[in-house]
């Protein structure tokens, strides 16, 4: 029943029934490693990453035409997602989550001669 369901959902989304999959567990993996994370902490945010990741791939479908829409919707989901990882990671794990959240997030240049020196 449940396999049915999910061809049922991923019909008009051709490819493998479990695109998610790989990607939770190296986000799962990498939290883990980074962030030193408990068996518990481990079970509890592979359930939150999948859920996460299947959810932005929803918005980024259903939303594909609709910038503003799409963006405040990943946005909605990001807050959730933060909320979430309170509630499982201790406060110096969420400190070294959000310290490496806000080193990922720093831009680099793809071509070095943006900006105009060379």
């Amino acid at each position: 029943m449940a396999h049915a369901q999910r061809q049922d959902r991923f019909a008009e989304r051709p490819g493998d029934a479990e695109p998610f999959a790989a990607q939770v567990e190296q986000l799962t993996h990498t939290m883990s490693q980074q962030l030193r994370l408990n068996e518990a902490q481990i079970i509890q945010m592979r359930a939150v990453n999948k859920i996460k990741i299947s959810r932005a791939e929803e918005i980024q479908w259903q939303y594909q035409h609709n910038t503003a829409e799409r963006n405040a919707r990943l946005a909605e989901l990001e807050t959730q997602y933060e909320i979430e990882c309170s509630r499982i990671l201790t406060p110096s794990q969420l400190s070294m989550y959000h310290d490496d959240k806000q080193r990922d997030s720093i831009a680099v240049p793809v071509n070095s001669t943006d900006g105009g020196l060379g």
